[in-house]
């Protein structure tokens, strides 16, 4: 026993006289600002959710925090910047794990996002729907397809990207059905919504419920389908109800570089996840339809990333819209 016990302490004495630096940096850790790298434009719901989560976390770490936009390429751009950060916690990045999980099979990207970052907490949930105008004649999902069965590529749905989630799942129930449909791509599910509303598409599927949540409770949007259950919706029928067994969940987390050190990856997830409970996130989160229940861990997201991203790997595959 006395042997483990000096044995034990060699080596942690051995590790402090050779990287004495970063013993001494997870133990300060933080003693500057941190910075946080978002992949979706300003007023988003992944900014406006990282935005809400910061003054709680500042508070528990007692630093700055700076929210720095930086959208483009469905968040890949973000997230390839954080993964090739310096691993000191000072730079990480929010995004929806769509990035991580989809984007790679759209597009050549220098990182492989999955392998290259380090997942730390999530802290919200996209709910995907299919929406119309509510003076569309359309009442429910099987009235839209049914349309699109009698009328080849008149039906313009509008998603909010290329292999965003919204896309993928409307494309495989077309290819299922043997629909042609004219599909529309957007910069976001702002715009996206925003063409819906203005008569430029008949129908779309979007996922941020910040997006379009109150443009339901106002009246203006009709929610034919949900791709899962919604809990402030639940009596819109979800795809699978429709025979549609598709799936594809998207999670909004905290990420750094890869070989984040473990007592700062500690700290933050402590942190963040601690600043998830906040009352006022909560209630946003919950009427806004990007609540969860349970936070994903970074335990729990280093198994979700790889196998959210090989279903995907299989959908565009099968759909043929992957990276040429």
């Amino acid at each position: 026993m006395k042997g483990i016990i000096s044995a034990a302490v060699f080596f942690s004495t051995l590790l402090i006289m050779v990287f004495p630096g970063l013993v001494q940096s997870q133990a300060d850790y933080p003693n500057k600002p941190i910075q946080i790298l978002v992949g979706q434009p300003p007023g988003g719901s992944t900014d406006v959710l990282t935005r809400m989560l910061v003054p709680e976390a500042k508070t528990i770490l007692g630093q700055d925090i700076v929210v720095v936009n930086k959208p483009g390429a469905a968040g890949t751009v973000s997230a390839v910047q954080v993964a090739g950060a310096k691993p000191d916690g000072y730079t990480l990045g929010t995004n929806p794990s769509a990035a991580f999980t989809i984007g790679p099979h759209m597009q050549d990207l220098s990182v492989d996002l999955v392998a290259d970052s380090t997942p730390i907490v999530s802290f919200a949930k996209y709910y995907g729907g299919v929406f119309v105008k509510t003076d569309s004649p359309f009442k429910n999902l099987k009235d839209l397809l049914d349309y699109a069965r009698k009328n080849p590529n008149k039906l313009s749905y509008g998603h909010p990207g290329v292999g965003t989630r919204s896309h993928l799942v409307m494309e495989m129930i077309a290819a299922q059905e043997g629909l042609k449909i004219n599909f529309v791509a957007f910069a976001g599910d702002a715009p996206a919504v925003s063409a819906l509303l203005g008569g430029h598409v008949l129908a779309v599927g979007a996922s941020a419920g910040t997006i379009w949540t109150s443009q339901i409770q106002a009246g203006q949007l009709r929610l034919l389908a949900v791709e899962e259950p919604i809990y402030l919706f639940p009596d819109v029928p979800a795809l699978r109800e429709y025979g549609y067994q598709i799936s594809l969940q998207i999670v909004v987390f905290l990420f750094g570089p890869k070989n984040l050190p473990e007592g700062i990856a500690k700290k933050l997830e402590d942190a963040f996840h601690k600043a998830t409970q906040n009352p006022a996130f909560k209630d946003f989160a919950r009427k806004n339809v990007v609540y969860s229940e349970k936070h994903l861990l970074r335990e729990e997201l280093v198994k979700f990333l790889p196998a959210e991203k090989a279903k995907a790997g299989e959908i565009v595959k099968k759909l043929g819209l992957g990276k040429k």
